[in-house]
């Protein structure tokens, strides 16, 4: 039994559960102030939560807690057989058994009695239900994670109020191998029905899962080895990786940093090769070319890369190039391979450039590199949709030879070609940007017949260069933010988000996460709430719904209005339920 394991379940007199209620009542209604620290009336960690759960202002009767359905994990796998058999002793014993993972989140209960399934069915406290303290308050499940250690909340205790009839002993379950905090695991009983060994109970049950965890942890982690052992003969880089681990061999410890699993994992995942196949997979410091072959073991994937050589990012090779185009530093014009390809095959051309794509991925800072490639000094940013004297300005700037940005030509009131022309004519460097899917067929013939165009990607479709992005905007910053590191948690989350706000969102998003740390490291719990949320899941139709939009969207060369028009819906509806499955 652990030292902080609570041994007996004092049972509550009704003195004590009318006191404790009226403590918790006016914390609620007074705010922190209505009494100091300790004074209270209950245990400690009672207090700390109700502080927490008031200063947050979680509702003591909730309306709504967030649902998902819960995903099957090495956690529940581990925790399966034994609450089994302990259900088998409990079968007429009104007393349910909680499994929650790492965010609070019910993965698993166990309720043989009926009456004690209605109370807790009644305060949602059922399979997929949000049970953190930022959900429902002061409870077993989120207070332990809080506090990250076994608890017992009694009756009036809970900051819930549909959860003050119950009774409840849990215990965090940590990760053997690595101490990390991987759920919970609770009994909830009436407060009549209350039994001093409750807590004992509790924290055995969450020692036998995690010695199940660590079993299945050892079993996983010899057959890594031996994966990666196989590999150690090849005479370049060996990885080994499946969704909770990454195994290098010495030579691709070189490529190894705090975001290689998340962006390898979610990568083989979305590109996962059904046989052995070479392919260009992303590493911590770029992309390369590498065997990949996957390796299912009871059903999980796992796969084994064999590194081949470095793949020349940003480096572009044209076929008899008109004129030499002049260095830009080691930074390429744009992250994206294609994009890099296409500008400056245009400008070697000297054609005029019209940057084009949604909002947030980044076609004014390409055109100002595009100009700077071009020797364009000071460039003039021009709106013509804001300023009515736009023409002149813009004039001025290309006689003046500073180079010039027409920003955001889809917005009315739109330039005409002739003024477009006019201003190349003076044969100064322009280059321009703008939305296609939010102008008219105006604004697109307008485009075609004064540039080239070149489609800037929404990130989400560019996942592989987040940590480059990361990397680059962090170095940008100044001391002591530019010093500031990224936990790992920190990186799966980044790779999971699917960035709604592309380039601009995760610039904000990095700026300000690298400011408050200060040098320091960025935790998961410094990120914004929506980030660590974890995210609703989709039932069979509104699958079948994305994979029609995704289609749509592909066939239409990521035109929008083309692909609305092919769904038969309108263009905001197409951009709603974009946002709904994540595809912006």
């Amino acid at each position: 039994m652990r030292p902080d394991q609570p041994s007996g379940v004092p049972v509550l007199s009704r003195t004590d559960w009318d006191r404790i209620r009226r403590s918790r009542e006016a914390l609620v209604e007074g705010g922190l102030l209505t009494a100091p620290p300790g004074r209270v009336g209950v245990p400690e960690h009672i207090e700390r939560s109700w502080r927490r759960c008031v200063s947050s202002e979680v509702p003591v009767l909730p309306t709504r807690v967030d649902f998902a359905e819960p995903e099957r994990t090495v956690l529940h796998r581990a925790a399966e057989p034994v609450m089994n058999r302990l259900a088998d002793s409990l079968a007429d014993v009104a007393v349910a058994m909680v499994l929650s993972d790492a965010s609070g989140r019910i993965i698993a209960r166990r309720a043989q009695v009926r009456t004690q399934r209605d109370v807790m069915d009644n305060a949602y406290a059922a399979e997929g239900f949000d049970f953190s303290e930022q959900s429902v308050g002061t409870n077993g499940i989120g207070t332990v994670l809080a506090e990250r250690r076994p608890v017992l909340v009694r009756g009036p205790e809970h900051y819930n109020v549909l959860l003050e009839h119950l009774t409840c002993a849990s215990t965090p379950i940590i990760e053997p191998a690595t101490g990390k905090l991987v759920g919970t695991f609770s009994l909830a009983c009436s407060v009549d029905d209350v039994h001093p060994l409750m807590g004992v109970l509790a924290g055995d049950v969450g020692r036998q899962i995690e010695a199940r965890i660590l079993d299945e942890a050892g079993e996983r982690r010899r057959r890594f080895v031996q994966a990666c052992l196989s590999l150690e003969r090849t005479d370049t880089g060996a990885l080994v990786v499946d969704q909770e681990t990454v195994l290098a061999n010495r030579i691709a410890l070189a490529h190894v940093g705090p975001d290689l699993h998340p962006l390898l994992w979610q990568f083989l995942t979305e590109h996962a090769p059904r046989k052995q196949q070479q392919m260009t997979v992303p590493l911590s410091d770029g992309m390369y070319d590498a065997v990949v072959e996957p390796a299912h073991d009871a059903g999980k994937p796992a796969y084994s890369v064999t590194l081949l050589s470095r793949r020349p990012i940003g480096q572009v090779v044209l076929d008899a190039p008109s004129a030499p185009v002049p260095p830009l530093g080691d930074e390429p014009l744009h992250f994206d391979d294609r994009v890099a390809r296409e500008l400056q095959t245009a400008v070697q051309h000297g054609e005029l450039v019209a940057l084009t794509g949604s909002a947030g991925t980044g076609k004014l800072r390409t055109a100002l590199r595009t100009l700077q490639l071009l020797d364009a000094a000071d460039p003039a940013v021009v709106e013509p949709h804001l300023d009515p004297d736009w023409f002149a300005h813009a004039r001025s700037a290309v006689e003046a030879g500073r180079g010039l940005v027409l920003r955001r030509v889809h917005l009315a009131p739109v330039p005409s070609v002739a003024q477009v022309q006019a201003l190349a004519a003076s044969g100064g460097p322009i280059a321009l940007t703008v939305d296609l899917d939010e102008g008219d067929e105006a604004v697109l013939g307008l485009v075609r017949q004064v540039a080239t165009t070149v489609q800037l990607p929404e990130l989400s479709r560019c996942k592989a260069q987040i940590p480059a992005l990361v990397r680059g905007i962090v170095t940008d910053l100044g001391e002591p933010a530019s010093r500031t590191r990224f936990a790992p948690g920190v990186w799966d989350v980044l790779m999971a988000w699917h960035w709604p706000g592309n380039v601009a969102e995760l610039d904000n998003t990095v700026t300000a996460l690298a400011r408050r740390a200060n040098g320091g490291i960025v935790e998961v719990d410094d990120l914004p709430a929506e980030l660590r949320a974890p995210r609703r899941s989709m039932s069979l139709l509104e699958c079948a719904e994305r994979k029609a939009v995704v289609d749509a969207l592909r066939a239409a060369g990521g035109n929008r209005s083309r692909a609305a028009k092919a769904l038969g819906i309108g263009r905001n509806t197409l951009y709603r339920k974009m946002r709904e499955f994540g595809l912006q």
